[in-house]
Order: C-alpha cells, then sequence, then structure tokens
C-alpha cells in the first residue's frame, strides 16, 4: 500500500484541540487524525495482520509486577560508587 500526502486546514483553535487529543493520546497528530476519521468512513483494516517495520516482534511487554521486580534487580545501577571516584 502506497503512502501519500494530505494537506489539512483548520482554523487554529481546531489544530489547538487536535494538538492536545494527540498529546493526551500519547500518539502524534497524523495517528490521532487517523483514529477519529477511520471509522467514520467506514475504514477498518486490521493494524495486527499488517506487516511491521519495527522492532516490536523483539520486545515483550512486562506486568506490572514483573515490571517493579525488574526495578528492584537494576536499582544498584543507579547508586553511585563514592571510594570509586576518589
Amino acid at each position: 500500500m502506497a503512502i501519500a500526502a494530505l494537506t489539512f486546514r483548520a482554523e487554529s483553535d481546531f489544530i489547538y484541540a487536535i494538538r492536545a487529543y494527540s498529546d493526551k493520546k500519547g500518539v502524534s497528530v497524523n495517528a490521532a487524525l487517523k483514529e477519529i476519521i477511520a471509522p467514520i468512513i467506514g475504514f477498518a483494516r486490521c493494524r495486527a495482520t499488517e506487516p511491521r517495520n519495527d522492532l516490536g516482534k523483539f520486545c515483550g511487554i512486562l506486568k506490572d509486577t514483573d515490571c517493579s521486580e525488574l526495578e528492584a534487580t537494576q536499582s544498584a545501577f543507579g547508586t553511585i560508587d563514592e571510594e570509586m571516584w576518589k
């Protein structure tokens, strides 16, 4: 599927609102607009079946309990050894 660009002109209040929405969602303005517009126009492709071009297949997701355990094992790396720096 080819990627194309689209120029979108709107009032500054609208631009501010869409930027605030994208910041709140933690996504780009482009992704926010797609999220909002796609269902309205009936464009509902399944992203899970699309090939990805990132490192996602090498990354895992930690549950909160696992994350806490991992952070506990890494806490020593945030400590400065004063004797070593004399």
